[in-house]
């Protein structure tokens, strides 16, 4: 615990050399005495060290949270590095990365049992986002990172392996990463491909793109569970001249790649060609990209999402009858609830959550849908001619020319789409290649059959007792007021959220683990904050909460009397669709 007067907290004051013969005196004591060190602040020769958590154990998750100040007279960076919201973005991620780097270089690691004894850099994904841990200022910047403090298996405190850590190795860190920021060539480049990339997805929409991807881009990566480049035999991006743009760019100047326009985009080719490689890019294209990844000319539209079946997840009061006309138990289509949906109706529901959400561009694999959803052809409509699912084929016309949501989808065994095409591309040995005129000569039907026009509305509202994150713990016989959290082992996946453990894996765009933390407290923000007051859908509710955190900023998801949180960047699309597949989500309907 903090020591406090009058409720402010009292800070401390060490020397480095009385920080070293402090943590000396700790040696042999319970693991507790750490906690004297919580609100200490230590004066090194070029920075400052402030203690703002403490572990309450040996290993414990969280660690203990740190804050590193370093003074513009010690590391001065160009006032360029300021001139532009994008660039102040690049810039704190850029710190963030060079001392993540240098920790891992100069650290060294699990010194204490369970773990203790150890730097916790992040794990930091191939994408750029804000984050609520860097911050500058004209006079410094700050990082705050977690460290996980030394400890032996009788729980008592390795004083000596402390002052290592802490008086030796902290410095060489700080050392190591103030040459790196010095190398201003490197942090200019970072700072100009983040800062372009950014204006052109500002620009896409007036040039009638959804995407973008430049010659020479290296897509391909290192393995299907890895976003980092591959290093072997990957084959250089390029454009076809049918379908290439030529584009501006502030820094970057001219920029020659292929523009996948508006309206409906058919992908197409043999197994193994780049099919999916090209549209996961497009996936991960709402956020730009470091130098060095490959994709850093690449961008989509920021309001890009993967849709896919999504088999036993929790439905509640979704109108999908403009998909599914009935269902079974007479069960009705336009308020769908379920606690196990089925692939079509599962797909049915996505794609409607994430048009009321914002989403502008969907993202279609055939090979992670449901087939059932996604075509009927002419011979199966002539057998089964009652079939009460009605494919997206009869509607992905209907979504560009009535509601302007573009679709990008791979068909690889399946032609109908052809017929229903703006733009066909096939992927041969992983370039691109333009196949609108040979598409136009096949016998390919285009499919103009009557439904009742598509309705996309949601009259759904969230009811104030929702998003509870307490939860009640049987083994200490206690409930504990907040549980949120990434589950263990599944950091980027599911997240612990009260008594919901609520998976979010089929969110690609999340590739953070601190991404699902902001989601978590973001559903805690919305409870406190705005539920009651106002009668909202669950995008209406995202849509407040995400403008909220984009004019206040991450930090104004924190909770009081909570060690600090790491915070990262996230879209109105991932939290409602989180709020969607909360198997706790309370309801009500709006008389129409």
């Amino acid at each position: 615990m903090c020591h406090q007067v009058d409720n402010v907290p009292t800070i401390r004051y060490f020397t480095l050399l009385d920080f070293k013969k402090f943590l000396r005196k700790l040696e042999g004591k319970p693991f507790q005495s750490y906690q004297e060190l919580c609100n200490s602040d230590v004066r090194y020769d070029s920075f400052s060290l402030h203690f703002i958590h403490i572990q309450g154990s040996p290993g414990a998750v969280p660690a203990s949270v740190v804050q590193l100040t370093v003074t513009s007279k010690y590391i001065s960076l160009p006032e360029w590095t300021a001139s532009s919201p994008a660039r102040k973005i690049a810039t704190k991620d850029f710190i963030l990365r060079t001392f993540n780097e240098t920790t891992k270089c100069h650290a060294r690691q699990n010194r204490g049992v369970d773990g203790s004894g150890s730097f916790q850099p992040l794990i930091i994904p191939q994408q750029v986002l804000s984050r609520n841990i860097v911050r500058l200022s004209p006079e410094a910047f700050s990082i705050s990172f977690r460290i996980s403090l030394p400890a032996s298996r009788s729980n008592t405190i390795l004083g000596c392996e402390a002052v290592m850590m802490l008086s030796v190795e902290l410095p060489t860190i700080v050392e190591a990463t103030k040459k790196k920021l010095l190398d201003h060539s490197k942090l200019r480049s970072f700072c100009e491909t983040v800062e372009d990339m950014l204006f052109l997805q500002k620009e896409l929409a007036a040039k009638k793109l959804v995407a973008f991807i430049g010659d020479n881009s290296l897509l391909a990566r290192e393995s299907g569970i890895s976003d980092r480049p591959a290093q072997n035999n990957v084959v250089p991006f390029k454009a076809p001249q049918e379908l290439a743009v030529s584009l501006e760019l502030p820094n970057g100047g001219k920029i020659r790649g292929l523009g996948v326009r508006t309206g409906v985009t058919v992908l197409i080719g043999g197994g193994f060609h780049g099919k999916s490689t090209l549209l996961n890019t497009i996936a991960r294209g709402i956020y730009p990209h470091i130098p060095g990844d490959g994709r850093e000319r690449t961008i989509s539209d920021k309001n890009s999402v993967v849709i896919c079946s999504e088999e036993g997840r929790s439905v509640r009061d979704v109108d999908i009858s403009g998909f599914i006309s009935t269902l079974p138990d007479s069960s009705d289509a336009k308020k769908f609830n379920t606690q196990n949906a089925s692939g079509s109706t599962s797909e049915a529901a996505s794609i409607i959550e994430n048009i009321c959400a914002g989403a502008q561009l969907l993202l279609i694999d055939e090979d992670c849908s449901a087939t059932n959803f996604l075509i009927r052809d002419r011979y199966m409509r002539k057998l089964i001619p009652d079939d009460p699912i009605i494919p997206l084929l009869d509607r992905v016309r209907e979504l560009y020319e009535k509601n302007n949501i573009s679709t990008l989808l791979i068909a690889s065994g399946s032609s109908d789409y052809i017929g229903v095409a703006d733009q066909v591309i096939a992927m041969r040995n992983y370039k691109p290649v333009c196949m609108d005129n040979q598409s136009k000569v096949l016998d390919i039907p285009r499919y103009h059959y009557v439904h009742e026009p598509l309705t996309i509305k949601d009259n759904r509202r969230v009811l104030e007792d929702n998003f509870d994150p307490s939860y009640e713990n049987r083994r200490l016989q206690k409930t504990v007021p907040v549980r949120i959290k990434p589950l263990r082992g599944q950091e980027k996946n599911i997240l612990e959220f009260g008594k919901d453990l609520l998976d979010l894996t089929k969110l690609s765009a999340l590739i953070d683990s601190d991404q699902l933390s902001t989601i978590g407290y973001a559903l805690f923000f919305a409870r406190k904050k705005i539920i009651g007051k106002m009668r909202l859908s669950p995008s209406e509710l995202a849509t407040i909460v995400i403008d909220t955190i984009e004019k206040e900023g991450l930090d104004s998801l924190q909770i009081e009397n909570a060690y600090p949180l790491f915070f990262s960047q996230i879209r109105t699309i991932e939290l409602a669709g989180a709020m969607n597949r909360l198997r706790s989500l309370n309801i009500y309907r709006d008389t129409e």
